[in-house]
């Protein structure tokens, strides 16, 4: 299993932004993005939520609200991931096509969730 550590040294060098950059922009301090670049120190409740997300078979970043999406990209279909890929580029016309299509297959909260949270 990839470690935090080498998955937020990826990260960084792949943004090419600072650790102090960084330690400003998450509202701590350098000193603490330097002990986990460099495995010194790992904030346990990321193993608590790996291991949850794990149990559940779910994504962290669905558990934590930042996705609505239970299953990682990773977990996706060919046709899920081509779509997920693609979304941004789609026109807000297209989209509309696209869940015009789907409608019958959406539950009510599904479709409350579309419209804003309005039932």
């Amino acid at each position: 299993m990839v470690s935090f550590a080498d998955r937020l040294l990826e990260t960084i060098e792949y943004r090419g932004v600072s650790q102090k950059w960084l330690a400003d922009t998450a509202n701590t301090t350098e000193a603490t993005i330097s002990r986990y670049v460099h495995s010194k120190a790992s904030p346990s409740i990321l193993v608590i939520l790996r291991d949850i997300a794990v149990a559940l078979n779910v994504s962290a970043d669905y558990l934590i609200g930042v996705t609505n999406m239970p299953q990682s990209k990773e977990k996706l279909g060919a046709e899920e991931k081509v779509i997920a890929s693609v979304w941004s580029k789609v026109s807000d016309d297209d989209k509309k096509v696209f869940f015009a299509l789907l409608d019958k297959y959406l539950t009510q909260k599904e479709k409350a969730e579309l419209n804003g949270g309005s039932v």
